[in-house]
């Protein structure tokens, strides 16, 4: 990668960081407001998965910016 592209995915990062806590709130929230009955295990899985994926990318890039600054 060139400089330029990593100067400004560094810049970028706080946009990244809320659209990635956004669409996380906006998945709780869509979980939430269907009806017991709706919520299947499907649906959990989902949401778990997205959760979890997201907590791990927010990890890596809290360990890479302890570790590159």
């Amino acid at each position: 990668m060139s400089a330029t592209c990593l100067y400004w995915l560094q810049r970028l990062q706080p946009v990244f960081f809320a659209v990635a806590f956004g669409a996380l709130a906006y998945q709780i929230a869509i979980y939430y407001r269907r009806p017991k009955f709706l919520r299947t295990r499907g649906i959990k899985i989902i949401l778990v998965s997205s959760v979890v994926i997201n907590l791990s990318v927010v990890a890596g890039w809290v360990y890479l910016w302890y570790r590159y600054r």
